[in-house]
């Protein structure tokens, strides 16, 4: 097997997988300190702001949601540092695997994340059904999301393919 290089098909897998990773680790850092910070109001928790304030009643209630109901905002905040955490240790998880597998040629990893990043989709398929059974706008949330599921399996391809170039060099 050859050595790895950057400016190879598994180097661009191996990039991209990196970048979205770290992508991760950010959201998974930069949400919980606004809503903490600022309590619900400050960020989306779910799907987005739009979408997410429409489902809390909106504008004027997300706004003073923190003063009219402390609980429920603590609740909220704290419902999504909790799912922060789950993102942060797939960030990390992903971060490891690309570096220390991925970029050292073996298949596994680059099916590992991708599973793990795909796995999201009916999870997500769940709440857009119920949002939308509330009335709630999803439609400008659909482009989102379908990018942040389409450039893992961009990253997904590059690396098979990669390696296999790879194995056969």
């Amino acid at each position: 097997m050859s050595a790895f290089r950057w400016k190879s098909l598994l180097g661009a897998s191996v990039i991209v997988f990196l970048l979205y990773g770290a992508f991760n680790v950010f959201l998974s850092l930069q949400v919980p300190i606004k809503l903490v910070t600022g309590g619900v109001g400050m960020n989306n928790l779910v799907l987005s702001t739009t979408t997410d304030t429409y489902m809390l009643g909106g504008k004027q209630a997300v706004d003073a949601l923190r003063q009219t109901n402390p609980k429920l905002d603590t609740l909220l905040v704290s419902s999504m540092l909790a799912m922060c955490s789950q993102m942060m240790a797939f960030a990390i998880v992903s971060l490891l695997v690309t570096w220390f597998v991925i970029r050292q040629g073996q298949a596994w990893g680059v099916w590992a994340v991708t599973a793990a990043v795909l796995i999201q989709i009916p999870y997500y398929a769940v709440i857009i059904n119920m949002y939308a059974a509330q009335g709630a706008p999803v439609g400008g949330v659909l482009p989102i999301l379908a990018v942040f599921n389409i450039v893992p399996l961009v990253a997904f391809a590059l690396g098979l393919v990669g390696i296999r170039r790879l194995k056969i060099a």
